[in-house]
């Protein structure tokens, strides 16, 4: 079965049967190219998003790889590894020259909190910085996305905000780091955004997110 299939498959089960996902301003997005950035809640929202988005290529945690038939079956889904504690030069770059090459429409992704999180408890720290620095060298925007903690059998809501093109270079083009710590609370402050308007789209509030005991204290920086 090639990409697609499984994109399709994938789909139907998650947005569909399983978990029942509502997506709201997606078909207000343009055609370039751009840089998803959701808050992250749940495993399941990596596979929500990948099955949802065309032309997509993800970045997730290296210890997903570890098995050899999973790391071949993600290579093969356009899933690529990223170290979470310390985003390296190197896959900074590859991301960047994959955003570059070429003239189609690509959508990439990662998580700024970097692991599953409350974002309504996260300390600015948590926030790293790679999705900024690959967007501002790429010329590539971000998009801010909010997702709530998708629960089976549950209605959840996936609301995307606007591309954002944030300036986080100095007159050398080099990284400025006050510029940098900007992004970041921009972002955040769009995630909060598109949750109350997650809010209001339907008239009822968020669910409580619920974190596992491996990621409830991952809420600080």
């Amino acid at each position: 079965m090639n990409k697609d299939n499984i994109r399709k498959m994938g789909y139907i089960v998650l947005h569909k049967l399983l978990l029942k996902i509502k997506e709201y301003n997606k078909d207000k997005l343009k055609d370039n190219s751009y840089i998803l950035c959701p808050n992250h809640t749940s495993d399941f929202d990596g596979p929500v998003l990948w099955t949802s988005n065309n032309n997509i290529r993800i970045m997730a945690k290296k210890e997903l790889f570890k098995n050899k038939l999973m790391a071949k079956f993600l290579n093969k889904m356009d899933v690529v590894s990223v170290d979470r504690s310390k985003h390296s030069a190197r896959e900074i770059m590859q991301a960047v020259r994959y955003l570059k090459e070429g003239s189609e429409h690509k959508v990439f992704m990662l998580f700024p909190q970097g692991t599953i999180s409350d974002i309504n408890k996260n300390a600015l720290a948590r926030i790293k910085e790679g999705a900024f620095v690959i967007s501002a060298l790429s010329k590539t925007p971000i998009v801010p996305v909010f997702i709530e903690q998708p629960r089976i059998f549950r209605r959840s809501r996936i609301v995307y905000g606007n591309q954002l093109s944030l300036d986080i270079l100095d007159e050398k083009e080099k990284i400025d780091r006050k510029k940098l710590l900007d992004a970041r609370l921009i972002w955040q402050q769009e995630i909060f955004r598109l949750q109350q308007e997650a809010i209001e789209l339907e008239n009822r509030p968020i669910r409580k997110i619920k974190l596992s005991k491996k990621h409830a204290n991952n809420n600080q920086g």
